[in-house]
């Protein structure tokens, strides 16, 4: 038997087990629907730096499925599932395509609070007399796409 760590709450962790066991369930369902019409189906495989849950394709359409089986989705399901698309879009056209897509703001000048979260969303930012910088700036293309 497993002891609890301190400050470890069993009954959280049993609960997590749970929902992870119904997520896997909605998985299940959602695959079995989807290969049953035909789509290809990719379970809890990894893009970038994300897990998703699945990723389903048939002709040019593909689908980035995040699966919450709780009664109600919540803000934070939606924020998941839309970091998991913009993994799977930054995965796709670095990995596959080998093209390397910057986030760029341009303005007359940023608050501190911009810089900082321009810095943790990977965002650069120049104001108006530094954007030719971003231009003389080497962007070398790779040859091959990387592999993370």
């Amino acid at each position: 038997m497993r002891v609890p760590l301190s400050g470890e709450n069993p009954r959280r962790r049993r609960k997590n087990r749970l929902s992870v066991e119904k997520g896997k369930e909605l998985e299940d369902f959602v695959e079995r629907m989807a290969m049953e019409s035909g789509w290809r189906v990719e379970k809890r495989k990894r893009y970038g730096d994300r897990i998703l849950d699945l990723v389903i394709s048939k002709g040019g359409t593909i689908f980035i499925v995040q699966c919450k089986n709780t009664s109600k989705a919540t803000p934070s399901d939606v924020s998941q599932t839309r970091k998991d698309y913009e993994s799977f879009i930054e995965w796709l056209l670095e990995e596959k395509l080998g093209y390397r897509v910057v986030p760029v703001l341009v303005s007359r000048s940023f608050s501190e609070k911009a810089k900082n979260r321009a810095r943790n969303y990977g965002v650069l930012f120049y104001e108006m007399d530094e954007v030719n910088g971003l231009f003389g700036r080497r962007w070398v293309k790779r040859a091959s796409p990387r592999r993370r």
